[in-house]
């Protein structure tokens, strides 16, 4: 009884009132905004069911020692490849994505638990290397870890959730203490990626920018020839080298792998870019449209956008009311269960319930940051910079797709949005940072 009564006293209680506090308000929010859908009951029922394995999740990560992640994490790691090849051979597919093992009473994504698995396996292979942090090595193995996960979410295909997988390995090896050229190199790759997928869409808008601009016709041209990226991919290496050698001449003591490496990852982003270009589905390009030119087509890619935008800016300071928000309950806006429901909580809440759940965020993520700083261990500490950077990178996706700042993608607001999956894994992680809260050392 004393030991329990010490556990007690040593969890984050505030940490716990702010997820539970999300979690009631996401509540509310499904209810309303799923009350007109003729699946109403099963939904509420899923729900619920899922309420009660998450709570089941919370206990499990918080009763648990976290360190028993990293005493087993290739077995983790084997666990969750599993999951993610078995789901593409008998999975259940779901508006285009093969993401679902269906079982007895709910569906299963496992995708969603792989999120804090990888968290929970960077973690283990970062704290391992960290004489070894500033190595290029380093940081290609933490990659290594995470590509085969990617891969695979790619495989369903779900590119919105293998999206995520790279802010959290990139804010993990700043955590761990990375080099900057490291992490420089990994926005690099993300940002030429993005960026020729902007491009790409946007010059299929206006073709007259493939005419204004001999790099964007270059650029377009690229995306459609096999024979021109591989000659762009070589000419990269050819003028690493050249530059190199040119340094070399000029008595700069330099390494050739520096060079190297910056090829390889404008090679790497070249064909990234190309080969998402190929492979995205007509609602995914929608998405792009939607942000770049949403005026475009307000009927079909600026849809949903709109309609959000609409429901927050007509819900006021207080809202019009729960169960009576016009958007949601005359059925305008889309998703709006699930990746669109903050948008029914502006309405519906208003100002004053946006900003409830946008500052119980905040908090959450403040006690997130707290139980880093006041781990027993490094891999305590990373653990739970994954962790917030898992959520605050979902939190901020989500609101700014819904305040069309951000392109949309399938997203879900985080122990608020309906989704069996996505509250189940949450709430473990919520748990784990409590267990690593409870094993500090001293209280701060």
């Amino acid at each position: 009884m004393k030991g329990e009564s010490s556990g007690l006293r040593r969890m984050d209680w505030v940490l716990v009132a702010a997820a539970a506090g999300l979690v009631l308000i996401g509540t509310v929010a499904v209810m309303s905004a799923a009350s007109p859908m003729p699946r109403y009951t099963q939904i509420l029922q899923r729900h619920f069911l899922a309420l009660a394995l998450g709570a089941l999740a919370f206990v499990f990560g918080t009763s648990f020692n976290y360190q028993i992640y990293q005493d087993q994490a290739r077995i983790l790691y084997g666990v969750m490849i599993a999951m993610m090849g078995a789901v593409l051979i008998v999975g259940e597919t779901v508006r285009g994505h093969r993401s679902w093992i269906h079982l007895p009473y709910f569906s299963f994504q496992p995708s969603e638990m792989a999120r804090v698995c990888t968290v929970l396996v960077l973690a283990n292979y970062l704290d391992r290397r960290e004489k070894q942090i500033e190595r290029l090595s380093t940081a290609l193995g933490a990659l290594a870890i995470v590509l085969p996960v990617v891969g695979l979410i790619i495989l369903q295909p779900d590119f919105s959730s293998a999206l995520i997988f790279f802010p959290v390995l990139a804010s993990m090896l700043f955590c761990a203490g990375a080099s900057l050229a490291q992490l420089a190199a990994l926005t690099a790759f993300g940002a030429v990626t993005g960026g020729l997928l902007l491009l790409w869409t946007l010059s299929s808008l206006h073709p007259e920018i493939e005419r204004a601009s001999a790099v964007a016709a270059y650029a377009v041209r690229l995306s459609r020839s096999g024979g021109l990226l591989a000659l762009t991919v070589g000419g990269a290496f050819a003028a690493a080298y050249l530059a190199y050698r040119a340094l070399l001449i000029l008595r700069f003591r330099v390494a050739l792998v520096h060079f190297v490496a910056g090829a390889a990852v404008l090679s790497s982003a070249l064909c990234a870019g190309v080969l998402v270009n190929r492979h995205i589905k007509y609602y995914q390009r929608n998405r792009f449209i939607s942000f770049l030119a949403p005026e475009a087509d307000p009927q079909e890619a600026g849809y949903n956008v709109n309609q959000a935008l609409v429901a927050i800016g007509s819900g006021g300071v207080s809202g019009k009311g729960i169960f009576s928000g016009t958007q949601a309950q005359l059925g305008f806006l889309p998703e709006r269960h699930t990746d669109f429901i903050f948008a029914v909580i502006g309405e519906e809440m208003g100002f004053l319930g946006a900003a409830s759940v946008l500052g119980l965020y905040v908090l959450l993520l403040s006690r997130v940051v707290r139980a880093a700083l006041a781990a027993r261990d490094r891999y305590g500490y990373l653990v739970c910079c994954g962790i917030a950077s898992m959520f605050g990178f979902y939190v901020l996706v989500n609101v700014g797709m819904c305040l069309g700042l951000l392109p949309v993608a399938g997203i879900p607001l985080p122990l608020i949005s309906y989704g069996g999956s996505s509250l189940v894994a949450s709430l473990w992680a919520v748990g784990v940072v409590s267990s690593v809260h409870s094993k500090r050392y001293a209280f701060i």
